[in-house]
């Protein structure tokens, strides 16, 4: 349950990572930072959120398991997302239109 979780969270911050570097950022390094604040955003909600659940419904989520999680998606989420934003506005700023 906390692997599910985690993969939608981190696939959430990609998604819009590569919303922001395609049309939103001005700038390379910019969609890079939008990116990376993106990826902490997502991790902080996933934590949040399941531990709210885990408040609510005892016995649902591991402590453990979820600490373990949160924080690979605290340190990949970001870099992950900062890569795909930045190659994404690269890539989109190529394809100029007349």
């Amino acid at each position: 349950m906390e692997t599910i979780t985690a993969l939608v969270a981190c696939g959430s911050a990609f998604a819009l990572s590569y919303y922001l570097g395609h049309s939103r950022a001005p700038t390379t390094f910019i969609a890079a930072l939008l990116g990376a604040v993106s990826g902490i955003g997502f991790a902080v909600v996933f934590f949040a959120l399941t531990l709210a659940v885990t408040i609510l419904l005892p016995d649902t989520f591991d402590a453990r398991t979820l600490g373990v999680h949160f924080t690979r998606l605290l340190v990949l989420a970001p870099i992950g997302a900062a890569a795909i934003a930045a190659l994404t506005h690269r890539f989109s700023a190529t394809k100029t239109q007349f």
